[in-house]
């Protein structure tokens, strides 16, 4: 009898003790394994940081060289339509004059009238000028620093390379009535001995056996652009938070927010910091094109001299240098506020947590309070009892997994809304032009890997800025939102569509042979000619159409389609190049 009833007192407060033991026991594992998760995020904290600073520095120097790529190879593609929408025009008003006087005046005095009508077409401070020759060589109209010459023969002049230009001329105006030559001339308020690169269009005057030409001097425009590029890099400079430096091979600063005195190709530079950076850049980079560097310079935000961090690269088929970086105490900084945060969290998870298992010790204390009064009442009910308590246990466990996905999805929705933003063009709802560029790549090594078709279109607004200049910039938006819906409607699933830039947007067309990417494309050309635009009315687009060809990289068939693009524009637009 005793033995049994210290049998029954055993399992009946055997429970009150060994359940709630177990759970806490399970509590206080549970917690250790997520202080360890914590301490270990914590560690690697700086690193992400560090790698996430290093990744948006090389992608701001990256996107900077490919701009300055793009512009730089702009440069004899605008010379020549400025050079030639000169001539066309001085052609247009000589031709003016010579229908409106032919009648009623001498060709002495025709001459006469065109001469002072085109003289005064100068450009560049005298660089560039209207000038006509007749088909003897004669000079008719010079400027300023060559008037001297007018009235006599230029036809054996030679340039530096010793071609007869003039002569040269003579026979393009003859056979082709207009077209352009690259050759040297001399230039004004400069040494008469030197010659210089440039442009010229010639076109005949069709009377008295003349033509008119005009040119541009390459080295001029290039510093113009080089002036232009400034501009833009310190535009862009001032939108993100590590600014952006631009030095040549000379180690002259050309771009530096915060040295703009020693800015300049003719600055004497007596900053050793400055100098010696520069040359220390310059010597991290020796045989590479790109390279992550670290050093030690002025600190504006602390007033001294810190550990910084660069991403510095050569811009191909330049002297330029262009980089980018942070102060790593721009990191310690980082690092302290996310710490701080995550101890927040960690310490409201930890009451939260701390709270559950108060909870779950009580209810196991209740739990096994009621189990060992079954048992003291009824072995037969035992089993059943436990089932009961169990279940409990489970739904209990169900409602709180499921709290923890429905935060989940919470927070993914919230992560997927701000991919969205980064990646989504705001006016068109398309892809951006980083996200759009990002795709290409894939796609284009996604090709390549698998030997798949792969076409591209490219589309520009015919003569959007006159929409702009004519209507304002809020009609213009409303085109190219319409023109979007109206391009997006006729897309298949799998094709994107992006906006690169302006009006310029580009179409990646996956497993799609030319043939078929040109008969899209022309389908596309006439929808948008027929669609009347509200306020603007009718207008059209030029395309250019590729297809990949092996092993080409995502630049090359870029390169390919832009001009292709602008062939289609040059050509009269409206209009599909490939």
């Amino acid at each position: 009898m005793f033995k049994e009833k210290t049998f029954l007192n055993f399992i009946t407060y055997a429970p009150l003790v060994v359940i709630p033991l177990f759970f806490l026991v399970v509590t206080l594992l549970s917690y250790q394994i997520y202080l360890q998760n914590f301490e270990s995020s914590i560690s690697n904290l700086r690193e992400d940081i560090l790698n996430s600073e290093k990744k948006a520095v090389e992608d701001k120097v990256a996107n900077l060289t490919d701009i300055i790529i793009h512009k730089k190879a702009e440069i004899k593609e605008k010379l020549t339509e400025t050079v030639q929408r000169r001539v066309q025009t001085a052609h247009a008003i000589a031709e003016n004059i010579y229908n409106e006087y032919k009648e009623t005046k001498s060709e002495t005095e025709i001459k006469k009238m065109i001469h002072i009508a085109l003289e005064t077409f100068v450009w560049n401070d005298g660089e560039s000028f209207i000038w006509i020759v007749d088909y003897d060589g004669i000079f008719h109209l010079a400027p300023k620093y060559l008037r001297h010459l007018e009235g006599s023969s230029i036809i054996n002049f030679q340039d530096a390379n010793g071609r007869y230009i003039i002569q040269e001329e003579i026979a393009l105006a003859k056979e082709n009535g207009e077209g352009f030559l690259w050759d040297t001339f001399t230039k004004p308020n400069e040494d008469s001995k030197k010659q210089y690169e440039q442009v010229a269009f010639i076109k005949a005057f069709g009377h008295y056996n003349w033509y008119f030409g005009s040119g541009e001097y390459l080295n001029t425009a290039a510093k113009k652009m080089d002036k232009e590029l400034y501009s833009l890099i310190n535009t862009v400079d001032n939108m993100g938070q590590n600014y952006v430096f631009l030095l040549n091979s000379k180690g002259n600063l050309l771009v530096h927010k915060y040295f703009p005195q020693f800015v300049g190709e003719d600055k004497n530079i007596t900053d050793t910091l400055v100098t010696d950076t520069a040359r220390n850049v310059m010597d991290a980079l020796k045989d590479k094109d790109k390279v992550g560097h670290v050093y030690n310079f002025y600190n504006r935000a602390t007033n001294k001299i810190d550990k910084k961090y660069s991403f510095i690269q050569k811009i191909p088929n330049t002297d330029w240098i262009i980089g980018s970086g942070f102060f790593f105490s721009e990191i310690e900084d980082k690092l302290a506020k996310q710490e701080v945060s995550m101890y927040e969290t960690y310490s409201s998870e930890s009451q939260y947590i701390f709270y559950i298992a108060m909870f779950i010790i009580v209810l196991a204390l209740i739990f096994s309070y009621y189990v060992s009064q079954m048992v003291k009442n009824s072995f037969l009910k035992y089993n059943e009892k436990i089932n009961d308590k169990t279940t409990q246990l489970e739904e209990l466990n169900s409602s709180l997994e499921q709290k923890v996905v429905e935060r989940t999805a919470e927070l993914s929705k919230v992560k997927d809304n701000f991919k969205k933003l980064a990646t989504t063009d705001e006016l068109t709802s398309m892809h951006n032009r980083y996200s759009i560029m990002n795709i290409l790549s894939s796609e284009v090594s996604r090709c390549n890997r698998y030997k798949t078709p792969l076409s591209l279109i490219m589309y520009d607004v015919d003569f959007f800025k006159n929409v702009n200049d004519t209507y304002g910039h809020d009609v213009g938006d409303s085109v190219l939102a319409s023109l979007s819906s109206l391009v997006m409607k006729n897309l298949r699933d799998v094709d994107i569509v992006g906006r690169y830039g302006g009006e310029e947007f580009l179409i990646i067309l996956p497993n799609t042979i030319l043939e078929n990417a040109k008969q899209y494309a022309e389908r596309l050309r006439k929808e948008v000619e027929a669609y009347s635009f509200e306020t603007v009315g009718n207008l059209t687009i030029s395309m250019g159409v590729v297809e990949i060809e092996p092993s080409e990289n995502m630049n090359e068939i870029f390169k390919r389609v832009d001009n292709l693009l602008y062939a289609s524009k040059n050509s009269g637009r409206n209009r599909i190049s490939f």
